[in-house]
């Protein structure tokens, strides 16, 4: 390929060609610029033959996200040549999760920007990309990213879009950060308060707003929610230490003896059950979803499944139903 295309004869980029070369390819300049001229010129042979082609920037995407290429992947998003090249959802999502990798965020808010001005299937608000805008928002951490989100989530219900518990973290923590508890609050309302991160930054910022008071019933009532689970001890964690440690340093100050014995007792038992995670709110805040797997059932033996009250027909249905299920990101969140 590199013959052919330093020839000066009229050179074809067959399918073949373009999928070899992006498999071969090692990170360096000489084998990423043969990749790139060969995508431009398979590009402009194709150009109006989209239907029946296969779809190749998603793949080259990935060629540049397993490379770790960030600067070569938003060059290509941006050349001109390669106009059309890369209208998939999927491409987009892979360029911007490579950049927030390289903490390139600013780049990261163009390559969104761009995206919302394409509308790639109509949709302005692609929940993935939204989801590492609003991260990236989050890790940049200033007055203006906050206004950003607000303005995001604003424009996104307006839109139709549903503002799902991810992002109303992200956006809760990063105004807690910038000292605006009463927008973390309002945020938060909108979500349920079991979540160990939105508990935790709904304790600190009624701490913060000097109304601990209303945050001691938040913390008796995670005692007596009954959740057991055996198989992920992890998952049993309700509230960050750092939460714990604001509410008992704010009830310090009020000198009130009856809420802090209160605290004290609430304290203890969520100790003894443990309850309390020793993580930082900015840690759970990024934890990575968890790559969904499939459950392993153990074979039953004849007698187990003869004893069963479900008839051959409708649990041959339900064995059907669960296994072609697949957990969305949604059942994730």
């Amino acid at each position: 390929m590199r013959e052919s295309m330093s020839s000066k004869d009229r050179v074809m980029v067959f399918t073949e060609d373009l999928k070899n070369a992006i498999h071969l390819t090692e990170a360096s300049e000489e084998d990423l610029s043969l990749v790139s001229e060969m995508i431009k010129k398979f590009n402009q042979q194709h150009q109006g033959l989209r239907f029946g082609a296969f779809v190749f920037g998603p793949v080259v995407m990935r060629m540049y996200y397993y490379l770790n290429q960030p600067d070569a992947a938003l060059a290509a998003l941006q050349a001109k040549e390669m106009e059309g090249f890369f209208d998939q959802m999927a491409s987009y999502q892979i360029a911007m999760s490579l950049l927030y990798k390289n903490e390139k965020y600013q780049e990261v808010l163009d390559v969104f920007e761009l995206l919302q001005e394409k509308r790639i299937g109509g949709i302005r608000y692609p929940k993935n990309c939204f989801t590492i805008a609003v991260a990236t928002l989050y890790k940049l951490n200033t007055q203006e990213s906050l206004t950003k989100v607000l303005k995001l989530f604003e424009h996104a219900e307006e839109y139709g879009m549903f503002i799902n518990r991810r992002l109303i973290i992200f956006a809760a923590a990063l105004a807690l950060k910038q000292n605006h508890p009463h927008i973390a609050l309002e945020l938060l309302s909108k979500s349920t308060v079991t979540h160990i991160s939105v508990c935790s930054i709904k304790v600190m910022a009624l701490c913060e707003q000097d109304q601990v008071e209303v945050a001691l019933p938040l913390l008796r009532s995670l005692i007596q929610i009954d959740l057991p689970n055996t198989s992920k001890p992890e998952k049993s964690f309700r509230i960050l230490s750092e939460a714990v440690l604001a509410a008992e340093t704010a009830l310090e100050k009020t000198g009130k003896k009856d809420l802090i014995a209160e605290f004290e007792r609430i304290k203890k038992s969520l100790q003894e059950n443990n309850n309390i995670s020793d993580k930082k709110l900015d840690m759970i805040v990024l934890e990575p979803i968890e790559v969904f797997k499939k459950q392993e059932f153990r074979k039953q033996d004849k007698a187990t499944l003869a004893a069963s009250f479900y008839g051959k027909h409708q649990r041959r249905e339900s064995a059907s139903y669960h296994s072609h299920r697949r957990q969305g990101l949604a059942d994730l969140e």
